[in-house]
């Protein structure tokens, strides 16, 4: 793939599925963002991944009439995943800081002027987020607070600053991505183990993978609260039978993304990792948190009832260790592909 010669400034970038309903919004959040033209520029690209309702042609007409202040431009997407959109997305912009823009995020006035300062101030920042607040259609459930940091609507982070040691990646939704940092996995062999959400599948972590890439390429992960928007949350979202499909895709891609984790606590304590049975080491630490929070759901008379943080949480582990455990007895080779990856990453810095 062409990656396109980068130049100072930002790419909003917008990876859409099916937002004919959605988009309009999301564009005049844009269209009011207070910059500066003399200190950097900025352009949008609208990625539609693989839509099948008129999400195109809704943006196009909004983009037309709100007589938008940036160039813009739509692309398409044939392969459903929003990874295989970023990729498209990143090849395609020109500038050298990215903003990864949900199709439901309305950023604050003040979000991408913010966004240039901070990663003006530190060039090894590689990725970095800001914090989403609730937009809901209707008034949310009473477990919602409990939540709403799945749903990328809450603190991502117990300290502000650097993250790169903990939790050492920050969601998709508002983040912003240093070009130069994706082109460095990207020329590494950086291929995604996750599609991430394509239809109506609630697999997601493509965003995790990314950051755990670049902290393996030295970059650091940074969290910044003065960075808002708002997260629109529809009424068919804000349901019991939702946040389990959450919980039971987080719980695939945590399991798959294990290798990016063992590797970057392998750098932090100066150590090789012994990958002998190494998803089954993994899969006893998910089996002793189900056994926790077994015993605080039964402690709590929990029965797996709708807002029961406990009793999701067991389903949870006790997934994710079935997963790991299948991929020791399949023999799965990811670890060797990470050790590659950090291989290839080595020799490129020679």
């Amino acid at each position: 793939m062409k990656i396109a010669q980068q130049e100072r400034g930002i790419t909003v970038l917008i990876c859409t599925y099916n937002s004919a309903s959605r988009i309009r919004e999301t564009l005049q959040a844009l269209a009011v963002q207070q910059t500066v033209p003399s200190a950097f520029s900025v352009e949008v690209i609208m990625v539609d991944n693989a839509s099948t309702d008129s999400t195109s042609q809704v943006a196009a007409d909004e983009f037309k009439s709100l007589d938008f202040p940036f160039p813009y431009q739509i692309l398409y997407e044939s392969r459903s995943g929003k990874s295989n959109a970023l990729a498209l997305g990143f090849a395609t912009a020109r500038y050298e800081y990215v903003c990864i823009v949900d199709d439901d995020n309305w950023l604050e006035k003040e979000y991408l002027t913010l966004a240039w300062e901070i990663m003006e101030q530190d060039k090894q920042i590689g990725a970095l987020g800001g914090i989403g607040r609730p937009e809901c259609e209707i008034k949310p459930p009473q477990w919602f607070p409990n939540f709403a940091v799945i749903y990328a609507a809450d603190k991502q982070a117990n300290i502000q600053g650097d993250i790169t040691t903990h939790p050492s990646y920050v969601y998709g939704a508002g983040c912003v991505v240093r070009k130069i940092a994706w082109e460095k996995i990207y020329k590494a062999g950086f291929k995604s183990m996750l599609v991430g959400r394509h239809g109506d599948k609630l697999s997601s972590g493509e965003d995790n993978e990314m950051c755990y890439a670049f902290v393996l390429a030295g970059y650091k992960i940074w969290y910044d609260e003065r960075l808002r928007f708002r997260h629109f949350i529809p009424a068919k979202r804000l349901t019991w039978e939702y946040v389990e499909r959450i919980f039971a895709g987080n719980a695939e891609s945590e399991a798959a993304l294990r290798p990016y984790l063992d590797y970057i606590t392998a750098l932090k304590t100066n150590s090789t990792g012994n990958k002998s049975l190494i998803w089954l080491r993994n899969a006893k630490f998910s089996l002793q948190y189900t056994a926790t929070f077994l015993q605080k759901m039964l402690k709590n008379n929990e029965r797996f009832r709708e807002g029961e943080a406990s009793a999701i949480r067991v389903r949870f582990y006790w997934k994710q260790f079935r997963e790991l455990v299948k991929k020791e007895l399949s023999g799965d080779k990811s670890y060797h592909q990470i050790e590659a990856f950090i291989a290839r990453l080595h020799q490129a810095e020679k």
